[in-house]
């Protein structure tokens, strides 16, 4: 029995069935789209534009020996007595100044998940107090809230997480289009000319040369979302926390402790460990009197191996001295180099070191695309992501030119056959992979289909 190939006729409808829902997301997702590569593109200038704008706090004169680092670390806590020490940042140059993370006294510690925090500078030689400021308020944290959640929190996020998701559908029936057919495309739209040909031909070319980097822009991008991310593929990323003991949630007089995961070394807009680290509870420190001073856990930092790193201050008699080196927190620019190691906080005892190699798959995917996806593995990364952002925005614009210079702006005419159903079918499957995205789209089906019965009967 011979397998009889598709009709001409059958193909042209096809195509004309994709094209029409790749215009209809087209029309859904620029603007959003559009948001995130110009958010992302300031995002990219403004981490040097950063550095010289905060140059009085970032520098300072080299001269014979540095203080020890207990010795800045008193320094702080006579200058802001009302806020504990979260974080140290030792100095990675000899003209670098030393950074402390100060929060509150009620988010002491590694309890303050999310809470504001303080970043004050020291000149590492005098002791002297350059300044301090609200890292989450630096320019690049703004524009980078912006480009999360467009201001508006959870609603921002589910906005972006729905258009991202589309966006990808938008690609591939893009690249659809764009494959050659061997002259099965509609000849109505086949012999267009002038001037909305050559942005056509514009469009295509850049949609053949940017839809890989796009793709990989948008995936790395959902990660970060609070559905797709968080509650979806972050668990499948995630360390398993097996071999940690786990806190146990101690019912106390007006006191309740929990189990205290990674995610908790994170502050307000900032991201201290991996994406694949956050959802893992944290190990704790035995019983003891005596607790380890910050020089000798620098010093068992470099006995251990690490180079570049930022120590964390423990909480409470169970918390842990925490010394990490991490991409996403700007410590190293090699993934495969990351490293968080837990000390108990009465003998320096290493109870626990996560390397790059324990991540599981899906974590080793996302701890080497989040870096890269920002920009953080080099000053090439960081020029090749320019480039590719400003790429992204020229086929954005071509397309919102395209739509802009049609006769009617309105979708084309719905195609009432077998494969504009076949078309529907297969867009919703492919959106299933992202949840919101899928909700989107029986949303714009099932409106399509009113407008259309409703057309109908008006004829």
């Amino acid at each position: 029995m011979t397998r009889t190939s598709p009709s001409p006729s059958a193909t042209r409808r096809f195509y004309a069935a994709v094209w029409r829902w790749h215009f209809m997301i087209g029309v859904l997702v620029i603007p959003f789209l559009f948001l995130l590569a110009f958010s992302g593109l300031l995002m990219l200038l403004s981490k040097p534009l950063d550095s010289v704008l905060n140059e009085s706090l970032l520098t300072v004169k080299a001269v014979d020996q540095p203080l020890p680092a207990t010795v800045l670390l008193e320094a702080v806590e006579q200058r802001y007595p009302h806020a504990s020490v979260k974080l140290y940042l030792p100095p990675e140059e000899q003209d670098q100044s030393a950074r402390f993370s100060l929060q509150p006294h009620s988010h002491a510690g590694h309890g303050g998940h999310h809470a504001p925090s303080t970043l004050v500078y020291l000149n590492q030689y005098t002791g002297e107090v350059l300044g301090d400021q609200d890292p989450a308020g630096s320019l690049y944290s703004r524009i980078k809230t912006f480009h999360g959640s467009l201001f508006m929190g959870s609603l921002g996020d589910a906005f972006i997480e729905i258009a991202a998701g589309l966006a990808v559908l938008m690609i591939v029936s893009g690249l659809y289009l764009a494959w050659p057919k061997g002259g099965e495309r509609p000849q109505a739209t086949a012999k267009k000319a002038g001037q909305r040909e050559c942005w056509r031909r514009g469009h295509l070319s850049l949609g053949w040369l940017i839809a890989v980097p796009l793709l990989f822009f948008l995936i790395s991008g959902l990660a970060w979302t609070n559905i797709w991310g968080g509650k979806i593929v972050q668990p499948w990323g995630s360390l398993p926390g097996t071999t940690y003991k786990v806190q146990q949630e101690i019912q106390a007089p007006q006191d309740i402790q929990t189990v205290t995961d990674h995610a908790s070394m994170n502050e307000q807009g900032l991201h201290r460990v991996p994406w694949a680290v956050e959802q893992t509870p944290m190990p704790e420190s035995t019983s003891g009197d005596n607790t380890l001073q910050l020089d000798e856990v620098v010093a068992l930092a470099g006995d251990l191996g690490l180079g570049h790193f930022r120590v964390h201050f423990p909480q409470g008699d169970s918390g842990v001295w925490t010394v990490s080196a991490t991409t996403i927190a700007g410590d190293i620019d090699n993934p495969a180099g990351e490293r968080i190691v837990h000390l108990d906080q009465h003998n320096g005892q290493v109870l626990q070191d996560i390397r790059f190699a324990d991540y599981p798959v899906m974590g080793k995917a996302m701890a080497a695309s989040i870096p890269l996806h920002q920009g953080d593995l080099g000053l090439w990364n960081w020029f090749l992501n320019v480039l590719l952002v400003c790429l992204i925005m020229a086929l954005i614009i071509t397309g919102a030119l395209l739509w802009w210079k049609r006769q009617t702006r309105r979708a084309p005419p719905k195609a009432e056959t077998a494969p504009a159903r076949a078309v529907g079918l297969i867009m919703l499957l492919v959106a299933l992979a992202f949840p919101l995205s899928a909700a989107a789209m029986l949303g714009i089906i099932l409106l399509d289909e009113v407008l259309t019965a409703r057309k109908a009967r008006r004829s």
